[in-house]
């Protein structure tokens, strides 16, 4: 090889352009030719500055995201919109839990025998920790809890509507299901789904 062919191959390798084996070929003349072994360092030397003037650290830059939203008329400050409904959602569970009391600790509802009676105030307790759970975790908490929700809402408030038009229950002993369906709503204004997104501005905004 000659050093005028090494020295091209030298200065391809230097750009990324040397073609497949050419470096092997000049690899083998450099080791016999100390001239162009000078000249592939000098390359090298003039590769490195080349990269230092054209890489330099980034100069900081200003954050100018609140200066935008401001010109665009938009609040920088998050808002939790969710925030009315979470807390409606906190009262209904506090308030079911405080109905449930008498049933779950005394044993006392509607005459039912005692074991019955607090078989139910243990359902009415775990849905208020539902909805708790839910009003502190509504994007985790949603999707298992929901589900379960309306069934046993669907089931408290089917059968005691079926029994007071049946004589078999006063009304005014059946409010206390007004809680579960309030609960219940609440959760489904903080869904996730684009309806319930939409709903939700609608009336918390």
């Amino acid at each position: 090889m000659r050093c005028d062919q090494c020295r091209a191959i030298v200065s391809a390798r230097l750009d990324g352009e040397d073609g497949p084996g050419e470096w092997d070929a000049a690899a083998t003349h450099l080791r016999e030719c100390g001239d162009c072994r000078e000249f592939a360092a000098g390359g090298e030397q003039l590769s490195r500055l080349t990269r230092l003037t054209r890489l330099r650290p980034i100069e900081p830059v200003p954050d100018l995201t609140p200066r935008i939203l401001a010109a665009a008329g938009i609040d920088p400050t998050p808002h939790d919109n969710t925030r009315p409904v979470r807390l409606v959602l906190c009262a209904a569970a506090l308030l079911q839990i405080a109905l449930a009391v008498p049933a779950l600790i005394l044993g006392d509802d509607a005459n039912l025998p005692v074991h019955i009676a607090r078989h139910i105030g243990s359902f009415d307790v775990a849905l208020a920790v539902g909805y708790l759970w839910v009003a502190w975790r509504p994007q985790r908490a949603l999707e298992g809890v929901f589900p379960i929700a309306v069934a046993l809402v669907a089931c408290l408030v089917g059968t005691s509507v079926l029994d007071v038009a049946a004589g078999r229950a006063a009304p005014v002993g059946e409010l206390h299901h007004v809680t579960d369906l309030v609960g219940l709503t609440a959760m489904w204004l903080l869904g996730p789904r684009p309806l319930f997104r939409a709903f939700r501005r609608g009336v918390v905004a």
